[in-house]
């Protein structure tokens, strides 16, 4: 229970209680029965902690500024994590219009929209909580490398201004066993969450890539590198309307030359934050509006010598013509990356999502690609089965996958989730438990899965609203507007992005960090799989094996049936922890 406080006839009316980072937090959440009173974490080296502070100010009170301070973890003889290994960002409400159309029981989601869900991390570090509202801060702890393992305590303090210039004052103790092993910054699964530079751009009103836009640039490339990604879509050419990495040029012989310093600065700003796979984006896409028309190759801009435009649209250039044009730029490009040493590093996207209806389209096009990019993998999210050969990394939604990956190299299985699947299935959709979330990285470990792919790093809008005049915010509509388009496929909340664009940085949500956490979560189990299988026989072994077969069968056997307790979760993944350290022991 709460420690005594110093103002015991206003603090009394001000509650705080500690919970778990899959909690949701919401504005009128009260402090459940026996609610915690301190933060205890479990991490390995090299790992990221969360948990979460909630303050329930009471109905005739007024938090007028509520703030938090960090300080230092004091560890085994002398040992210390220093104050600026932790973070604390108090959470931004966002109103959900809806919930998923596919949802039809009400126990797939949180809370009936419309309704305020707790998401964004604001920038703020002091905020005002209205009378009878719930708060909550998310803490972390990031351990460092070379942290060493044992036991460390320190303390958040939590300072509330109100009333009549009356404070309360909570600190809130934080214990972190640090654990003798170590999670590699390099991971062993492959992540991509769609960046898109021409949206950046234009929320903030910059010219692309002016060196303001490249400044907005190198932070995303820190968050994701924060967040375990370490792969990025690589626009050769114009994409969403934003100027393409590479400069075509068409000499007056019909030969091509090419200008690659925007490609090269784009690869050296995410290779320095350790996001270093190249995703080329994706080279077609449909032919008409009809997203299940056949595809063709996308057109982009060529300039002849002068600098003047060449018209490469169909009306002006033949398919065939034109084919000649993508054939060269692709092959610059790979040559280009090989001369860079980048060449096992990058992947090609052919074209997003072929079905039933562009099967044969999509086909006739990888197959160019792979005349063209011997050697070079070829990945697609996949709605179709079938077309062995012609997709060396195969993603399929994640409900799709039921068996263990029997893929050979070159070929790879990865999986994905957009805005499906939904009802029972998990996903990172808002009004989702965020168990839902961090499972498919337990689901993409069960079934020996090499890499996950999202659309939506940050695809804030999917064009003009009407009015075109309003302007409408990611902090205030997580559909990137869709609702607000005529038209347009409406998205479930959250499904287009996971961070928000703040004033001097970009501002994660719950929804990214519990993906960071689901990423660690594969690591661990990786590890722990390695450890057993390389183990002399003994109790360690045995329990460890037992433990992952329990993964198996009773945490995430299937995309369906997989668990909904948040407490058998984080129980079974301190036992895997633990397990490891015990396999590490033993030798």
């Amino acid at each position: 229970m709460p420690t005594q406080r110093k103002e015991p006839e206003v603090s009394d009316a001000i509650a705080f209680w500690t919970t778990h980072s899959l909690d949701k937090v919401f504005p009128d959440s009260m402090p459940p029965p026996g609610g915690g009173s301190e933060i205890r974490l479990c991490a390995a080296r090299g790992e990221v902690e969360d948990a979460q502070i909630a303050v329930r100010v009471p109905p005739d009170d007024d938090a007028k500024a509520a703030s938090f301070d960090l300080g230092d973890l004091e560890g085994p003889d002398g040992a210390r994590i220093p104050g600026e290994c932790l973070e604390a960002y108090w959470q931004w409400y966002t109103y959900v219009i809806e919930n998923p159309p596919h949802n039809t029981d009400p126990a797939t989601y949180l809370r009936k929209a419309p309704a305020f869900f707790p998401d964004g991390f604001l920038e703020q570090r002091i905020i005002r909580i209205l009378p009878g509202h719930t708060q909550p801060l998310w803490v972390m702890v990031r351990v460092p490398q070379d942290a060493r393992a044992g036991l460390y305590r320190g303390e958040v303090c939590v300072r509330i201004l109100h009333g009549k210039r009356k404070t309360t004052e909570r600190r809130v103790p934080v214990s972190l066993e640090v654990w003798p092993f170590e999670l590699p910054a390099q991971g062993r699964l492959r992540h991509t969450e769609w960046f898109w530079p021409g949206l950046l751009a234009d929320y903030y009103h910059l010219e692309p890539w002016s060196e303001e836009h490249w400044q907005w640039i190198e932070r995303v490339a820190r968050d994701m590198a924060r967040h375990r990604q370490d792969m990025v879509l690589t626009p050769f050419f114009d994409f969403l309307g934003c100027p393409g990495l590479v400069t075509v040029v068409r000499r007056r012989d019909g030969s091509f030359s090419f200008d690659f310093s925007r490609l090269d600065r784009w690869i050296d700003t995410f290779a320095r934050e350790g996001v270093n796979w190249i995703e080329g984006a994706h080279l077609a896409g449909p032919a008409d509006p009809d997203w299940e028309s056949k595809f063709a190759f996308h057109r982009f801009p060529v300039a002849d010598e002068s600098g003047a435009p060449i018209d490469t649209s169909r009306r002006a250039m033949s398919d065939e013509e034109f084919e000649g044009v993508m054939e060269a730029l692709l092959k610059a490009c790979r040559r280009h990356i090989e001369s860079r040493g980048l060449g096992d590093r990058y992947v090609q996207h052919v074209a997003d999502e072929p079905c039933e209806t562009t099967e044969e389209s999509w086909r006739a096009i990888s197959e160019a690609v792979g005349r063209w990019l011997p050697g070079v993998p070829r990945i697609d999210a996949m709605l179709c089965s079938g077309l062995e050969g012609l997709v060396e990394l195969r993603v399929p939604l994640i409900n799709t996958v039921t068996e263990p990956s029997t893929l050979q190299p070159p070929e790879e299985l990865w999986t994905y989730v957009a805005c499906h699947p939904q009802g029972y299935g998990p996903n990172r959709f808002l009004d989702y438990r965020s168990i839902r979330n961090r499972i498919m990285f337990w689901l993409c470990w069960r079934f020996g899965l090499k890499g996950f792919l999202h659309y939506g790093y940050n695809y804030w809008t999917v064009g003009i609203p009407a009015p075109a005049t309003v302007r409408i915010s990611p902090w205030t509509d997580a559909t990137a507007i869709s609702h607000y388009c005529k038209g347009r496929l409406e998205l479930p909340a959250g499904d287009p992005f996971l961070v928000y664009p703040g004033e001097g940085d970009i501002c994660s949500s719950i929804r990214w960090e519990v993906i960071r956490k689901g990423i660690e979560d594969f690591e661990c189990l990786s590890m722990l799989e390695e450890l057993a299988g390389e183990a002399a026989p003994g109790p360690a072994r045995s329990q460890a094996e037992a433990l992952l077969e329990r993964v198996r069968t009773l945490i995430a056997p299937d995309a369906l049936s997989y668990t909904w307790d948040d407490a058998l979760l984080l129980r079974t993944r301190k036992e895997i922890g633990q397990a490891i350290c015990e396999l590490m022991a033993a030798g």
